[in-house]
């Protein structure tokens, strides 16, 4: 899996767990299963769909932006977030 992608996953698996919610827990509150979330930590690939519904799992969301964007310029305009 490309690195930002596993980081993602990473992120995401670390959130959960800061905020008390096991991997079963993880699994209720998504379209995943245990076993794809268990998969997905080890995972060489991951769809942007997965992604998508972990982050949506525990509040958060994929959004694609230009390499080039001033990040804090998009937030600060409404455009990001």
């Amino acid at each position: 899996m490309d690195k930002a992608l596993h980081k993602l996953v990473v992120e995401a698996l670390d959130t959960a767990k800061t905020r008390g919610l096991s991997q079963k827990d993880l699994a209720q509150a998504s379209t995943l299963g245990e076993v794809a979330l268990s998969r997905l930590k080890k995972a060489n690939d991951a769809k942007f769909s997965t992604l998508s519904e972990l982050g949506k799992s525990i509040g958060k969301k994929l959004i694609w932006v230009d390499d080039k964007s001033d990040l804090a310029a998009l937030v600060s305009k409404g455009q990001l977030f």
